[in-house]
């Protein structure tokens, strides 16, 4: 029996690999990273955000910083 997935596949395959994310894992990860902060307790989803909000870029800089391994 398997638990729920707390690292991201997209992580491990930028780190394995040694390359730097996609737009498209970038956002993945961002997702899974403010699912798994906020939860159900945030008046917004992910996409819900403006793409100016100190929340959304805060969350980006911490996928960027597990997908390059930094």
């Amino acid at each position: 029996m398997s638990g729920p997935r707390t690292i991201a596949p997209e992580v491990i395959d930028c780190i394995a690999e040694g390359r730097l994310p996609s737009r498209e894992e970038l956002h993945r990860v961002a997702d899974h990273i403010w699912s798994d902060i906020r939860g159900v307790r945030s008046a917004f989803s992910w996409g819900q955000l403006t793409e100016d909000s100190s929340e959304r870029l805060l969350t980006l800089r911490a996928a960027h910083a597990a997908l390059a391994g930094t």
